[in-house]
């Protein structure tokens, strides 16, 4: 088309929905536009602005809403429920990143302690105080297991790190200005008691577990600080027993929808190699014989997925976790002690640190991701010890005076 000069006329065409555009202001920052759709009234474009010290920031949150726009999926922030986004923010943003079980941990708290006292709100509207109050109410009462009391200042936190986390991400998302969860304040977390076996009080329980169908397994436990899904994971080609050795290399859990499932180690320091006395490898083939008379009854149906499970139920199948501590409760209770299964993990650090095994390998032999935090986790023992080393290095010198 021809103007009256002659010249041809340049048509502009219109930005259609998720097509943006970057401009820099007089003012010397830099906007980005991107229009979302239409005004139901009037039937105009509807856009969305950011703004930025810079064109790479703007552009970078651009980017991030065109996708959703093009898609259809993009909604403003301020019609957005807490609840919508916390399970967007679960399926979409969490589940490829995660193990199953810590997936499973998330939506839990999600489903069961967030979304039901802030999924009503709508994203934008959410404060602090919301966030606070929540966090004080399940201190006093906001256990969902129907028993009496809050919870534990380390599960409020546990929420906390679930709520931040998401909040984060519609942070940088441009869906809120800031995380309203970066302001509260937690409650003091104290170190909670360990509770362990002393060495007489293991011998008790070893006598009374001495004719269970899991002896082998308690033993392991009490020599190695193995976790309960380590032990029922570990199969037959993880054990060198003429080296003494077993490597972790998968665990057992359990996990909503999915039943038992075996996993990798949650990092390179749970991937560990573990040195066994020679008790523990004599006991794990004495164990070996009596699974070899299991597995002659059962015929061909033993081991039919050829998991080849150290510790497995008389088909050779996985023992599902929660029976296997019931046994355990039960024998505890039986010979009048008040311990965990996990119990039996700290009975092997805290009688290796007073045997005057170094935390570095007790650090190892656990899988702790630090010998600090081996320390932290046991400073009441150390601190026994350190006492005791006081002591003994006092009486030495006293004894040089009287000479």
């Amino acid at each position: 088309m021809n103007t009256k000069d002659g010249k041809a006329k340049v048509r502009k065409r219109r930005r259609g929905a998720g097509e943006g555009s970057i401009v820099q202001r007089k003012d010397g920052r830099w906007q980005a536009s991107i229009q979302i759709g239409y005004n139901p009234v009037t039937g105009k474009p509807k856009r969305k602005y950011f703004y930025g010290a810079t064109r790479k920031e703007v552009q970078q949150k651009l980017a991030e809403i065109a996708p959703k726009v093009q898609a259809g999926t993009y909604r403003e922030p301020e019609n957005i429920k807490v609840a919508e986004w916390l399970t967007t923010w679960l399926n979409v943003y969490m589940k490829p990143s995660l193990r199953p079980t810590t997936w499973e941990s998330y939506r839990y708290q999600v489903e069961g302690h967030i979304i039901p006292a802030l999924g009503h709100l709508r994203l934008p509207q959410l404060q602090t105080a919301h966030i606070q109050r929540l966090y004080n109410d399940k201190l006093k009462g906001g256990r969902l297991d129907g028993k009496p009391g809050g919870l534990s200042p380390k599960s409020v936190k546990y929420i906390h790190t679930v709520i931040h986390s998401a909040l984060e991400q519609a942070r940088k998302e441009g869906m809120i200005t800031i995380n309203p969860a970066g302001a509260v304040k937690l409650p003091k977390q104290e170190q909670p008691e360990i509770k362990y076996l002393t060495v007489a009080e293991a011998a008790i329980f070893l006598a009374t577990a001495k004719d269970s169908k899991h002896f082998a397994a308690y033993f392991l436990a009490l020599n190695t600080g193995m976790r309960r899904g380590e032990i029922l994971g570990l199969r037959w080609r993880d054990l060198d027993l003429a080296a003494g050795q077993l490597t972790i290399n998968q665990g057992l859990v359990r996990v909503t929808g999915k039943g038992l499932i075996f996993q990798e180690p949650k990092t390179a320091l749970s991937k560990r190699v573990i040195n066994l006395a020679p008790p523990v490898v004599q006991v794990l083939k004495e164990h070996k014989k009596k699974q070899a008379e299991y597995r002659l009854m059962a015929g061909g149906a033993y081991d039919e997925k050829g998991l080849d499970l150290v510790f497995a139920n008389e088909l050779g199948e996985p023992i599902c976790p929660r029976a296997f501590t019931r046994v355990f409760e039960r024998l505890i209770k039986k010979a009048g002690l008040d311990v965990t299964f996990h119990g039996l993990r700290h009975t092997f650090a805290t009688l290796a640190l007073e045997s005057g095994v170094d935390v570095k390998t007790i650090q190892e032999t656990l899988g702790h991701h630090s010998s600090a935090f081996t320390m932290d986790v046991y400073s009441r023992v150390t601190a026994k010890m350190k006492r005791e080393a006081a002591d003994k290095v006092g009486d030495l010198l006293a004894s040089l005076l009287e000479q």
